[in-house]
């Protein structure tokens, strides 16, 4: 029997390639970011998902941790104040070359 329950119907994402990656995450509402103290866009390293959430280093604060020799702090953001995760990659990574098979079109 399936997890999904009737009202979460929807696309499901995997995440497991995306941990210890850079993301960026965007956030729903203002007034979450403005109690986080970041910024409508969030670039940072994430560092777990689970079905209740997603836990990010931001980068401002992973960068300034790590100059001062400091521990990293981790923020847990629910998914309810999550509009997207976007993970940049290499255009390298999907041009291959076309090989045809068969008639070629005139």
């Amino acid at each position: 029997m399936s997890e999904i329950k009737q009202e979460q119907n929807g696309p499901r994402s995997d995440f497991s390639s995306s941990l210890d990656k850079d993301v960026v995450v965007k956030f729903r509402s203002k007034e979450y970011q403005e109690q986080l103290g970041l910024g409508a866009e969030c670039p940072g390293r994430l560092v777990g998902v689970d079905r209740f959430g997603l836990w990010l280093e931001p980068a401002g604060p992973r960068k300034d941790s790590l100059a001062s020799n400091e521990a990293v702090a981790h923020y847990f953001i629910p998914w309810a104040e999550v509009l997207t995760v976007i993970r940049r990659q290499e255009a390298s990574l999907f041009q291959t070359k076309k090989e045809y098979r068969g008639l070629r079109p005139h």
